[in-house]
Formats: C-alpha cells, sequence, structure tokens
C-alpha cells in the first residue's frame, strides 16, 4: 500500500507551512494547534479533497457533500482499523448508527471505497449536529478578538455574520450561503489551497496523526491506519519461504487440520492485518484456502492455536536454514532479529522462538481484544 504520508512528504512539513502575503498562515496553523476531537481534521482534509474533485472549479461547496467525505474518509480507521477516535467523539457515534444500515462485503480497495460512499450516501446521514459547530468554529481564530467572553450560545451567530461582513477585509476561510448549506470559500485562500495543495494535505495530516496517537498510545502503525487501504503486500517473499518448506515435508493446517503442498496454501495473519497493519513472517503461517475468509478479522484461541503456531514456525525456520531457497537466510531472519529481539541462531531454538513469539503476540492480541477485534476464534467442528 502506497505511504500516503510519504507521498505528501509529511516529514518535511509537519511544523510549517509555505508563506503567503495574501492570506493568514499563522491562522491556518492556530486552527489546528490545540484540538479535542477529530472534527476539524476530517473536514478540512475533505474540504479539500472535493476541491480536488471539483478541480477547484467551484469556490461553493455543500456542506452535506463535505459531511459524506468526513465519514468515507472516518469510516476506515474507526470501523475497518478499530482505532478510537475519543470517547465523546460524534462522528464514530454517527458511524456506529450508521453501521447496521452499510454492508459492505469487500472492505479493501477503490472500488469497495466507491460502494461505501454510495452505501452512506443511501442512507440518512446528513445529522446536522456533526456540522453544528466545526464549520463556525474552524474559523473562528479569525474573529477571536470579537468572539472574547461570548457564550457558546451566541457564538455560532456572530461568526455567521463576521465572516459574511468581514470576508475581504479580514478574509477567513469561507463564509456561508444564506440557508447555512454551503460555504463559499474565498478566493486567495482558494488560491492558496489550489498551489499548496500537497503541502497543506500533509500538514493537517501530520496534525491527525498525532491527535490519533495519543488516543492509541499503544496502537502498531497507526500511519497506515489511517486511510483506505487500497492495496495489500504481494507476499511474494512469505510465499516463496513457505513454499520452499512445503516441499521438503508435510505440514497441516493448524486450525482444519487439512494436508498442505507446496501447489495449494494460503497465507494467514495470524493476528489480523488489518490489526498489525504489516505482513511480517513472523504473524504468517499456511493455511487450507478455505481458512482465511472463515478467519477474516478474528483473533484465533491462544490457548487452542499458540502452541501450535510455534512449532510450525520453528520447524518451517529449521528446514529453511537447512536447505535454504532462493531468499538469503539473513532475510528470512530479519524480522525475527529486528522485531523479537532474537539472534538469527536464536530463532532455531524452539524455547526462545516461542519466548519471543510469546512476548510480542500476547500483548497484541490483548490490545486488539480490548480494541473490538473477535477473540478466542476457533476454526468450527464441522469444517476441520
Amino acid at each position: 500500500m502506497p505511504d500516503q504520508f510519504e507521498q505528501w512528504n509529511i516529514a518535511d512539513y509537519r511544523n510549517e507551512l509555505p508563506y503567503s502575503n495574501r492570506v493568514s498562515i499563522p491562522i491556518l496553523l492556530q486552527a489546528f494547534s490545540s484540538t479535542s476531537s477529530s472534527y476539524k481534521y476530517l473536514f478540512f482534509l475533505s474540504l479539500l479533497e472535493v476541491l480536488e474533485e471539483e478541480r477547484f472549479t467551484s469556490r461553493v461547496l455543500r456542506l452535506d457533500r463535505i459531511l459524506l467525505q468526513m465519514l468515507v474518509r472516518a469510516y476506515y480507521p474507526h470501523a475497518y482499523f478499530r482505532l478510537s477516535f475519543g470517547a465523546n467523539d460524534r462522528i464514530a457515534q454517527e458511524l456506529d448508527r450508521l453501521g447496521r444500515h452499510l454492508s459492505i462485503n469487500n472492505r479493501t480497495g477503490a472500488s469497495a471505497e466507491a460502494r461505501l460512499r454510495s452505501a452512506i450516501a443511501s442512507c440518512d446521514y446528513t445529522d446536522n449536529s456533526l456540522l453544528a459547530l466545526v464549520p463556525y468554529r474552524l474559523i473562528a481564530p479569525f474573529f477571536a478578538q470579537e468572539l472574547r467572553g461570548k457564550r457558546d450560545a451566541e457564538r455560532n451567530r456572530m461568526i455567521l455574520h463576521l465572516a459574511e461582513s468581514r470576508f475581504e477585509s479580514v478574509r477567513p476561510f469561507y463564509c456561508f450561503t444564506g440557508d447555512c448549506r454551503s460555504i463559499i470559500l474565498h478566493h486567495e485562500w482558494m488560491l492558496y489551497f489550489h498551489e499548496n495543495l500537497k503541502l497543506v494535505k500533509s500538514f493537517i495530516s501530520w496534525n491527525w496523526l498525532t491527535y490519533m496517537q495519543r488516543r492509541n498510545p499503544a496502537v502498531p502503525n497507526i500511519q497506515l491506519k489511517l486511510f483506505p487501504p487500497h492495496s495489500r503486500g504481494t507476499l511474494t517473499v512469505q510465499t516463496e519461504f513457505y513454499r520452499t518448506v512445503l516441499q521438503q515435508q508435510t505440514f497441516h493446517c493448524i486450525y482444519s487440520g487439512q494436508r498442505l503442498s507446496a501447489e495449494d496454501f494460503s497465507l494467514d495473519h495470524f493476528l489480523p492485518w488489518s490489526f498489525v497493519a504489516h505482513d511480517q513472517l513472523w504473524n504468517l503461517i499456511p493455511v487450507s484456502q478455505s481458512i482465511n475468509a472463515s478467519k477474516s478479522d478474528n483473533l484465533p484461541s491462544l490457548a487452542r492455536y499458540f502452541t501450535q503456531f510455534v512449532r510450525m514456525q520453528h520447524q518451517a525456520l529449521l528446514l529453511y536454514r537447512g536447505n535454504p531457497g532462493k531468499i538469503p537466510w539473513r532475510r528470512i531472519a530479519e524480522p525475527y532479529v529486528a522485531d523479537l529481539r532474537l539472534t538469527s541462531e536464536d530463532i532455531l531454538d524452539p524455547g526462545k522462538l516461542a519466548a519471543g513469539l510469546r512476548t510480542m503476540i500476547e500483548p497484541l492480541h490483548a490490545l486488539a481484544s480490548s480494541q473490538g477485534f473477535p477473540h478466542g476464534w476457533e476454526m468450527p467442528l464441522t469444517s476441520r
């Protein structure tokens, strides 16, 4: 999967944006300096994406269209990767409400994203409460002096008036149409966003990543979980490893007991990919073709399968070390050495390998369970 943070050069532009003498960059920075919910990040990213879809040809954007994009963008971190948005985050609550009406069979890939957008659009997603604050609060810093000391009940009305009356003198990001169902981008901000689109996206995405990391401090690879998983790794090295091993010795699927062959096997992520978001060899084992669909994103029962999982890992490594295939042993051992903190010889010791895998997998298994991934999965007896 392309790393969108790399694509936007996020590491280079996380703390600064290009200067402009036409618009106030300090206020843009201030708008995201202290945020207690995900709304601002999602709203602004969605606004930019709608502008991009329109090829920056229209300054008038419907708020319900931005909201639809917010829900699509938030769906994958919330429902697919099960990240926490915060206890009181209403966009997560809205997705949960819509969830019973959404049926997305293949939840990855561009086509699945298009089906998701269509499914949400067909629901009653225009919950005004999601747009009751953030479109107004996002431009509040432009009128900080006028709003100082004002009650929350007054602020939206004042912001609405100030954005319209001082549109050209203060130059907020946008003002509102008369029915408040759309926003009108200021032409100077629209030009700035057009000229610096990737950098502005990078800046907001970095701030969103920082926000999500604070709320999910122990979750691995969050930077890969804020975007739809359009594609997955090819598993070429991992498949070649197990094909070489299966050509040397007969193995049986630890879940179903079915005999595996070098010509007929699938690779299973013992801890689901949607949690770990990686394809490290220490989390992969060969299984029968029918298992992946059945197991899905479930966490396997450690009591039932962990010992067999370790045994298969150890036997496969031992066989490959003695009779390696096309992939160099150093490359096979690397993820075990780097992640499990074992030497390339340690991983051939069944006790040391078991201890390393247990130290890695048990805490991740518990964390994934606490995030809502179904746990205790066992292959149904009728399918074994």
